[in-house]
This record gives structure tokens, C-alpha cells and sequence, in this order.
């Protein structure tokens, strides 16, 4: 991750307060942690649980299997996954969110504050995972680092969600420029890494590994229209 995007995260604080009541508000609040737009006119709650259906279908998760999350945020998919019966793990190089994490996942299998790259790989899970993580590297050899730790880390499933489509750059910065103000003076230093679907074949090929490309689309997020999921599994 960048420098600059470093410091922003690092400015989220803990917050424990207003993590209570049903699980829809919690949830909800974790999102927006995350740096989702929940509010009104921002991503509903039936969009985001759709979207989290269709994660841990093609992950392959069910009650009692394991699975963990690089760049987990404040926890919000962890608590949904630990609520529906999975063990979970996880981190975020933000140690304000993953005290978050904690106070919400209190018996996640492992959770620490770390770089992607640094994520330890002696506990193995059934499925590793990232969502909204990847377009935040530094560069295309940090995101092989990533993966090369994930798929150690992995029995048999790797995702990657909401990965910046390199066809579609040009779109997206007309985009962000058309509805933010002097986008690219606020943005200085903090661009996106995109990626080609080709990275993630060479990669697959190389580690002899099943590639598929899913359309899992978060319904009504701004983002949809320039990203793109990658899944490998194990033969």
C-alpha cells in the first residue's frame, strides 16, 4: 500500500461504541468503517448480503470450515462468516480497524495488524480471501508477493474481489473526475493499481491452479462498472 493511503487508514480510530443491538446495524456500521457508503443513496443492506452470498459460495465455505481475510478492515465480513458458523481469521495493516475487528470477532482464529505481504502462513484455512484490497498495492510484484502468501496460506480456495480493470482505467478516471472536484489535485498520490486478467492466469498457470473470473457485482456501488473477481482453486 502506498504511502499516502498508509496514513489515511492509520488515522481510523477503534470504535467500539454503537457496535451493538441487531446484527443488520452492526454490520452496517463495519461497512461504513470500511469505507463503504451505507448511507442514504449509498450500497443497501440487500446488496451487500448478496454480494457476501455469492463470496462464500464460490469460496466454498460452509458451517465449520475455515477461512481468512487479508485486508479485513474493521471486520465486517469475518462477523458475518463468524455468525453463519465459520471459523475465521484475519488482517489489516490499519491497527485501528483490526482493534475494531477484534472487539467484534473475539474468537477469531488469528487477527493481527500487518502488511498483506507479512500475513504468516503456519495456520493453514480452507479459503483465503481479499476484497477491495488489491488496487491499494504498491505495485504488481507486491500483489505476487500477496498471492505467493495467500496460496500458502490456502487448503484450497484464493479470492481476490473488486480488482481495478486495466481495459476499463480510462473510464474510471473519467468517471471520478466528472463527479469530484479538482479529482486529480484532492488524489495526488493516491492512485489505484490495475490489473489485467492476464496477471492472475500467468499466475494460476504457473501454480498449476483452476482460474475462473465470476460476475460477483455488489448491486448499486459506484465501483461496479470498472472492477472485475478473480477465484483460483486447487486441482
Amino acid at each position: 500500500m502506498g504511502n499516502k493511503w498508509k496514513e489515511i487508514w492509520n488515522r481510523r480510530r477503534p470504535v467500539t461504541g454503537g457496535l451493538t443491538g441487531d446484527w443488520e446495524h452492526v454490520y452496517l456500521e463495519l461497512k461504513r468503517l470500511n469505507g463503504y457508503d451505507v448511507m442514504e443513496g449509498g450500497v443497501p443492506l440487500e446488496a451487500l448480503l448478496n454480494f457476501h452470498s455469492g463470496l462464500v459460495e464460490l469460496l466454498d465455505l460452509t458451517p465449520g470450515k475455515s477461512v481468512y481475510e487479508v485486508g479485513c478492515g474493521a471486520g465486517a465480513n469475518m462477523y458475518l462468516m463468524q455468525r453463519e458458523g465459520m471459523i475465521v481469521g484475519g488482517s489489516d495493516y490499519a491497527e485501528g480497524l483490526i482493534e475494531t475487528a477484534r472487539a467484534v470477532v473475539p474468537n477469531a482464529r488469528e487477527m493481527g495488524a500487518m502488511e498483506a505481504a507479512d500475513i504468516p502462513t503456519e495456520e493453514k484455512y480452507d479459503a483465503v480471501y481479499s476484497c477491495g484490497v488489491f488496487s491499494y498495492f504498491p505495485d504488481h510484484a507486491y500483489a505476487t508477493r500477496v498471492l505467493e502468501r495467500m496460496l500458502e496460506k490456502s487448503r484450497y480456495a484464493i479470492g481476490i474481489t473488486e480488482l481495478h480493470d486495466r481495459a476499463k482505467r480510462q473510464d474510471y478516471l473519467t468517471f471520478r473526475r466528472a463527479n469530484i472536484p479538482n479529482y486529480d489535485e484532492r488524489y495526488e498520490g493516491l492512485g489505484r493499481l490495475f490489473f489485467r486478467r492476464e496477471f492472475f492466469e500467468d499466475f494460476a498457470q504457473e501454480h498449476d491452479l483452476r482460474i475462473v473470473f465470476p460476475a460477483l457485482q455488489m448491486a448499486d456501488y459506484w465501483n461496479a462498472p470498472f472492477i472485475f473477481t478473480c477465484f483460483m482453486y486447487r486441482k
